[in-house]
């Protein structure tokens, strides 16, 4: 299996205009891969530069015929104009999918750090007779404090997912 996972920065180029396309591009240059995590997909985002009332999501999804694309908003605002936007990170994926999970990660109080709420995108694949869960997410980057807690919960889900694996509930 290939897996490649990317920081997308909303697909802005050095050239300041975002592309969807550029970014699938450079990713089948690098691997035909299998699984694409990608983090900082952006939907109607108008504030973020290149990227304006585009939907990144649709766009990726249209790139990658083939496979089933899957994105996870860590951040539903209104904007100035008065729509909706999202962002948050997306797992494509050509293996078969049994599950797909979005889980809130936390997000404490630390006072004169930006930051933002953030998310885990969790899909659990079937790859012959074995299943696997793959994880995408964006930490927190300024806040120390948020980071670790972050870390933890996402600690706390892979510790839970094992024990369900090892214990499936009946049913």
């Amino acid at each position: 299996m290939k897996l490649i996972t990317w920081n997308t920065q909303w697909c802005l180029g050095l050239d300041g205009q975002s592309s969807p396309a550029r970014i699938v591009e450079h990713a089948r240059d690098m691997a035909d891969f299998d699984v694409l995590c990608l983090q900082e997909i952006a939907i109607d985002c108008p504030g973020l530069p290149g990227v304006g009332a585009m939907d990144q999501a649709a766009w990726l999804r249209a790139l990658l015929p083939g496979f089933e694309v899957f994105f996870g908003a860590a951040c539903i605002e209104r904007s100035t104009h008065g729509r909706l936007q999202q962002f948050g990170n997306l797992i494509a994926t050509r293996l078969p999918v049994q599950q797909v999970q979005h889980h809130s990660l936390p997000w404490p109080a630390d006072p004169g750090q930006p930051s933002m709420p953030r998310m885990c995108t969790s899909v659990t694949l079937q790859r012959g007779e074995r299943l696997l869960r793959v994880m995408t997410t964006h930490l927190e980057y300024y806040s120390a404090l948020q980071r670790s807690a972050q870390v933890q919960a996402l600690c706390d889900l892979q510790r839970q997912a094992a024990r369900l694996a090892a214990t499936p509930p009946m049913g």
